[in-house]
């Protein structure tokens, strides 16, 4: 089982009164950790502390989620089936589809207004050396946000990012951004690629097959 943590903010109610009960209906169910935001605490702080307290977590792939997402009733099983976290060049898993920006399971590519982070897949033993590095590039002396700084720590080394398709949580736009208000720009939400009840077929290979058909296997690539 995955273990799961909500990166939280408090005075979000309309976020936690969608997200809570959309969280519990999946098979997350109950088996979550909120991580609230204390109040004094610097926002930058307590992302760091949230992402410490996953990197605790005792199953070898932990499940970061922001406060304000909508999931896919079958989440866990479809992170637990997703081949792709086990390859070799995984740095991290985007299990949201900023703006539709694939359709299909595709390597992320660097460009910076996708770098969204709703739900992403850490392997757990690589989360503290992903936090300092993301931690230096938030508190340099021209920081950029923590969302781009652990896309660039994920790929730091030569590790990717992998973009899930289809996405298995959706961002919440209506609802009060924890750094001002609501944004309308068409990647604050999955555009339309967000399926709240798709499930992996047991055979699926996230769409690789060879020349004959047969599906490959992403830690053979």
């Amino acid at each position: 089982m995955i273990d799961v943590v909500v990166f939280a903010s408090p005075g979000r109610d309309d976020a936690h009164a969608r997200c809570w009960p959309s969280i519990r209906a999946s098979d997350i169910g109950e088996r979550f950790t909120v991580s609230m935001h204390p109040e004094g605490m610097d926002k930058n702080e307590h992302w760091r502390k949230t992402h410490e307290l996953a990197a605790e977590a005792s199953s070898e792939f932990v499940l970061v989620l922001e406060d304000d997402v909508l999931v896919n009733r079958h989440i866990l099983e479809n992170i637990e089936s997703w081949r792709w976290k086990h390859n070799k060049d995984f740095g991290a898993g985007w299990i949201y589809n900023a703006g539709g920006y694939s359709s299909k399971d595709t390597w992320y590519r660097g460009v910076r207004p996708w770098a969204m982070t709703p739900g992403v897949v850490y392997r757990t033993a690589d989360l503290p050396r992903l936090i300092e590095l993301a931690w230096k590039e938030m508190t340099k002396a021209s920081p950029i946000p923590w969302d781009c700084a652990i896309a660039s720590a994920a790929e730091h080394g030569g590790k990717r990012i992998r973009v899930h398709f289809p996405s298995l949580v959706e961002h919440m736009n209506d609802v009060k951004r924890v750094l001002g208000n609501p944004s309308m720009s068409p990647l604050r939400t999955s555009r339309g690629t967000f399926k709240v009840n798709w499930r992996r077929p047991s055979d699926d290979s996230n769409g690789l097959v060879d020349r004959f058909g047969r599906p490959v296997n992403p830690n053979q690539r």
